[in-house]
C-alpha cells in the first residue's frame, strides 16, 4: 500500500467514524481489534494487516457506509441504527 492510499485510507475510517458518530474505542470493540491498533491506522503510522482491514471494511459497510474514490458517504439516508457485529456476540 502507497503512503497515498494509506493516507486516503485512513482518512476514510475517520471520516466514516465521523458519519456514524462513533468513537475509536466502539469501532474497535466492535471489530474485536486493539483501538491502540486502529489509532494507529488513523494516524497513518500503520499498515493494516489484510485480516484487519476486511474487518473494519466490513462493520463500516454493514452499517451503511459506502467507500469511494474520495472520500465515504451514506448508502442510504437517513442512516438506520446498526449495532455492531462485535457488540452483538458479547450479548
Amino acid at each position: 500500500m502507497t503512503s497515498r492510499n494509506l493516507s486516503l485510507l485512513a482518512a476514510q475510517i475517520r471520516a466514516a467514524r465521523g458519519l456514524l458518530g462513533w468513537s475509536q474505542a466502539h469501532l474497535a470493540e466492535s471489530c474485536n481489534i486493539h483501538r491502540a491498533t486502529l489509532v494507529d491506522l488513523e494516524a497513518g503510522k500503520r499498515e493494516p494487516q489484510e485480516a484487519t482491514l476486511e474487518v473494519l471494511m466490513s462493520e463500516l459497510t454493514a452499517a451503511g457506509i459506502v467507500f469511494t474514490e474520495r472520500g465515504v458517504e451514506f448508502r442510504k439516508w437517513p442512516a438506520k441504527g446498526f449495532v455492531p457485529a462485535g457488540i452483538k456476540r458479547k450479548r
